[in-house]
């Protein structure tokens, strides 16, 4: 061997068991040793996570919404590319004057970054400036037309009326609500009564 070899390997084995140590030395705290097993595989490598998010929606450089979620896992690779939230979601839509005219809850979604779009689903509460209120397992709000669509069962609470359905269209503060398959009992005004 010649001497410029001996020279580099000795230096780079000192370096290795150097560099072992150090990370063995701040690895390790206290007298415990933490030993993972994990296999991380390469579309985990790529996901993006983010924690304590909100997110401002515009349309036409004017606010629409709000959306708040404890975590977001983003996969741009996806056709369409999607943001999942998978720990709850509260999302505050807004009038021309950034008065708040509903806010919905749910317990997860899939918000599409190409569109503005939302699919929410599990446990959906919308409640409108009015108290009213609408239940429902999933639904998908519309960022383009400003509407909400659902072929879901819904539940529908306007004071002491309750209305229920399958299929549902509103816009985002609810003034304006077509009910597909509907039943329920539904007040009317005498006024309103046709004559007999």
């Amino acid at each position: 061997m010649s001497a410029h070899f001996k020279y580099y390997f000795s230096n780079r084995s000192l370096y290795c068991i150097m560099a072992c140590i150090t990370l063995y030395s701040t690895g390790c705290t206290g007298d415990t040793i933490s030993k993972s097993n994990k296999v991380v595989t390469k579309d985990e490598l790529t996901i993006d996570r983010a924690d304590s998010v909100t997110v401002i929606i515009s349309k036409d450089g004017h606010t629409k919404a709000r959306l708040r979620t404890k975590e977001f896992v983003q996969n741009e690779e996806a056709k369409p590319p999607y943001l999942d939230m998978n720990k709850g979601l509260k999302v505050e839509f807004y009038d021309d004057s950034l008065n708040i005219e509903s806010t919905l809850t749910a317990k997860t979604a899939r918000f599409y970054t190409a569109n503005n779009n939302i699919l929410v689903q599990d446990s959906v509460f919308v409640i409108n400036n009015k108290g009213e209120k609408l239940l429902t397992e999933q639904m998908v709000w519309n960022n383009e037309l400003q509407k909400f669509y659902t072929q879901k069962q819904v539940q529908i609470i306007r004071g002491t009326s309750v209305t229920y359905g399958t299929g549902l269209e509103a816009n985002k503060d609810f003034s304006w609500i077509r009910i597909f398959n509907q039943r329920g009992t539904i007040p009317v005004e005498k006024d309103q009564m046709p004559a007999e």
